[in-house]
């Protein structure tokens, strides 16, 4: 990721909380797709910003900007780790 601003309030929330939870996977592996699923959401979130954000820093066109999101999706979906109904329309 590049030095963009670090992430928004809630998403690192989310992130720090998720990532605590995973010591929990030793105790109770009945939560590990849950956890899994998760914590993939959240650091798929946290790619997509650092994106925007770069875009926002005018690192990247517009153009450049829309490719590198579908190309981060489409890896996502490929890997199994996003599913289309995941996928919400940009605003």
């Amino acid at each position: 990721m590049s030095d963009a601003p670090g992430l928004p309030p809630e998403l690192d929330a989310e992130l720090d909380e998720v990532l605590s939870l995973l010591p929990l996977l030793g105790a109770v592996p009945s939560l590990a797709d849950r956890i899994f699923d998760r914590l993939t959401t959240t650091l798929a979130a946290a790619v997509l910003h650092d994106v925007r954000a770069r875009r926002g820093a005018g690192e990247l066109s517009r153009t450049a900007y829309l490719a590198e999101v579908c190309q981060v999706v489409v890896q996502l979906q490929d890997r199994g780790l996003l599913r289309p109904d995941q996928v919400r329309p940009m605003r």
